[in-house]
């Protein structure tokens, strides 16, 4: 692994790698402080969470993936799973001895951090799910498109242009396979094995992640709360960042308090 650049608000971008695969870490790399690992969504990259970044930098130790494939790093030979990509992101956990960071989740990378909590509880102290997918009402391609233009429509230009970018990147082909594979996860059933604590945040005005998909989810949790930002579209962590930070804060601060001490054990290979 090598430090490759230098970017805003004080952070770093470190190429890690994970297994088979290449992941871009943008981090604050404060390990002094409770730490936040932030899961990008479909066809996005760990700058979809800039402004999210530099708000939480203030308080935590803040860390935003670019999955295999997303952002520079290079492409997998496949399109990977949302179980493989959940097993990189425990990779970079383990690869980082970061000690029980949030996991935080934004669309498609709820999916992934709903995966990565139920499949390796130990590893964090908690998880956030912000526009969660897949809403098992619009569980096809053409309903998720629906929505997602609706969506479009509510966003700012900025968080449009910054879409837009990373789908070119991200190409038409492997977009297409990834859905498949994001369509035919259940986040349902994922989070009823979410066993630490959690919070699920929507927008108001989110045509993705509906009111009663949210509830759903928190229903379906062992320990999570839901938290609803007014008048928001999906991508809060771009519209309404001080305001994601702000709704995020109780949860933080609870589960920062909770968190046990530097691991004893050894990292697992």
């Amino acid at each position: 692994m090598f430090w490759r650049t230098v970017s805003a608000a004080g952070s770093r971008t470190r190429r890690l790698q994970v297994g088979d695969h290449a992941v871009d870490v943008h981090g604050t790399f404060a390990p002094q402080r409770p730490q936040v690992l932030l899961v990008h969504g479909l066809g996005m990259s760990g700058e979809y969470f800039q402004p999210l970044t530099d708000v939480l930098a203030a308080t935590h130790d803040v860390y935003a993936l670019d999955l295999p494939g997303y952002g520079k790093t290079p492409n997998p030979e496949r399109a990977l799973s949302i179980s493989k990509l959940s097993e990189v992101v425990a990779g970079v956990v383990t690869t980082l001895e970061l000690d029980s960071p949030v996991l935080v989740g934004h669309s498609m990378g709820c999916q992934i951090v709903a995966d990565a909590v139920a499949t390796h509880p130990e590893m964090f102290a908690g998880y956030v799910l912000i526009g969660p997918t897949v809403d098992p009402s619009a569980r096809s391609f053409l309903a998720q498109s629906s929505r997602l233009m609706r969506d479009t429509l509510r966003e700012p230009p900025r968080n449009n242009f910054i879409v837009f970018r990373n789908y070119v990147r991200m190409g038409p082909l492997r977009y297409l396979r990834t859905v498949r594979h994001m369509l035919a996860d259940r986040t349902e059933e994922s989070i009823q094995r979410c066993t630490i604590p959690g919070l699920v945040v929507r927008g108001g005005n989110d045509p993705i992640a509906s009111a009663e998909w949210a509830r759903q989810l928190v229903d379906l949790a062992p320990d999570a709360n839901l938290v609803e930002i007014p008048d928001a579209p999906h991508a809060l962590q771009i519209h309404r960042p001080k305001e994601l930070a702000s709704a995020c804060a109780p949860f933080l601060a609870a589960v920062d308090g909770e968190r046990p001490g530097p691991q004893t054990t050894a990292p697992r290979a």
